[in-house]
């Protein structure tokens, strides 16, 4: 009786400092807002052509592209939409003309649509996240603020994925059509569609078996249930005809944007989800079951292992690409990462550790995720289209990185009862810390005199 009365008034505990911790968080989130307003008059980096786009589209000139644009047109629907919308209400004080009437649409999803989704997906396990820790993500956090693509992308996978991450009331054709809205945002989020549609399949698998038999049951499983995937099909369908029409899977400004064997992206993706998710996963078993992984099993682990550091450094040496993007571009943390760290003499040595440990605990993470049934389809499925989504661009960009985080991050559950608070902690700590930096060391380019330029991820 007395461990249940200590449980209750942990979880009592956890539930108001759960509550604290989101005020504090939409105090931070109204703070960057307003300073945002007060600082940012004009576009910043891309926005340039994101907010020139949709100024375009609310001016009813649909057939007008910019071709630098390299993302398809549906954050300028989205925008023309909602700035309609907001207009109307205020009988026209807010219109499109407006930049941060544009902003607040991200803002708007990350705080009310985003939080929506993530209850959905947690029914089965409440205790899996906090729905704020996961709108805290330091790589979503940036663009709340500024008019890009990588909120709403994001949303609607995550509303996609949520609607069959269950094993009864799946509803795939909404996730189908969720996954089709998040192609008009970006157009590589069809790997993320095929993996929605393979957790959808994998769900209804109910007789646990092995690797080889699993395998045979989503095969005969997805025969049997063709027809709750003929929404993803017709994705899959709709996509091969705007590869064809479209010449390739760019929009525009192909140039700079061709498709390159950048396998070295892959180890950059795994390091940055284990740096913003540790203090979910880091305990004394980590480290263990790590040392274990290395040297265990008469040897063969120490061997194989071996094998892992040397294919590693090969990747290193022979498919990492810097494009020209990384080297001129000072407004990038990616800028300094490479030119601090990746660039340092030693960094191809000194890399291969981190690399492995973090390519290890990504797919030891979700392994131990049974309460989600994360079967090693699931898991091959993740891995697959993080290498199909990331690997073929020559960008070192974080970005890209966002769905492949906030994936991760809502299969792994916490390792002990104060994980979300430290996570809540950490996150936001790299949060304040980057909008420091971005409201307070301000610098001019010789080629942009009188232009004001910040740093973001």
């Amino acid at each position: 009786m007395p461990l249940i009365v200590q449980s209750s008034k942990s979880y009592q505990r956890l539930l108001l400092i759960k509550y604290l911790c989101t005020i504090a968080f939409l105090i931070l989130v109204s703070y960057v807002f307003f300073e945002t307003i007060k600082q940012v008059k004009k576009p910043f980096i891309d926005e340039i052509f994101h907010l020139r786009q949709c100024q375009t589209y609310c001016a009813h000139k649909f057939s007008h592209w910019d071709n630098k644009i390299t993302t398809p047109p549906g954050l300028y629907i989205l925008g023309f939409i909602y700035s309609s919308f907001l207009s109307f209400i205020s009988h026209g004080q807010l219109t499109c003309l407006n930049y941060n009437v544009l902003r607040s649409l991200n803002l708007f999803g990350g705080l009310i649509v985003m939080p929506i989704a993530l209850t959905y997906f947690k029914k089965s396990n409440i205790n899996q996240f906090w729905n704020v820790n996961i709108i805290s993500q330091p790589l979503l956090f940036t663009y709340y603020f500024l008019f890009y693509t990588d909120i709403w992308s994001t949303i609607f996978i995550i509303l996609s994925l949520c609607l069959v991450n269950n094993r009864v009331n799946q509803r795939p054709v909404l996730s189908s059509i969720f996954g089709f809205m998040s192609l008009w945002m970006r157009q590589t989020n069809i790997v993320w569609v095929a993996f929605i549609a393979a957790v959808s399949i994998d769900r209804k698998i109910v007789r646990h078996s092995s690797s080889i038999g699993r395998i045979g049951q989503f095969v005969s499983t997805s025969l049997k249930n063709w027809t709750s995937l003929i929404g993803y099909i017709v994705n899959f369908i709709l996509f091969g005809l705007f590869l064809k029409v479209n010449g390739g899977i760019t929009f525009g400004d192909k140039e700079n944007h061709q498709v390159q064997l950048h396998l070295v992206q892959v180890f950059y993706c795994f390091t940055f989800i284990n740096i913003f998710t540790w203090p979910v996963w880091l305990n004394k078993s980590t480290i263990r079951n790590y040392v274990n992984f290395l040297s265990g099993n008469w040897g063969l682990n120490a061997l194989f292992n071996g094998l892992s550091f040397i294919g590693i450094k090969y990747v290193i040496d022979n498919f990492t690409i810097v494009h020209p993007f990384l080297l001129a571009d000072n407004r990038h943390y990616t800028f300094y990462i490479f030119k601090k760290l990746l660039n340092h003499k030693y960094s191809s040595i000194a890399a291969v550790p981190i690399y492995h440990f973090a390519t290890y605990n990504i797919i030891s993470c979700l392994s131990r995720a049974k309460k989600l049934n994360l079967s090693p389809i699931t898991i091959l499925a993740y891995i697959v289209a993080i290498v199909l989504t990331i690997v073929p661009s020559p960008l070192f960009e974080p970005r890209y990185y966002i769905i492949p985080l906030i994936i991760f991050r809502l299969y792994i559950a916490p390792s002990y009862a104060f994980a979300n608070v430290f996570e809540f902690l950490w996150l936001n700590l790299i949060n304040v810390i980057t909008s420091y930096i971005f409201f307070n060391y301000q610098f001019t380019w010789l080629s942009e005199p009188g232009s004001i330029q910040r740093i973001i991820w």
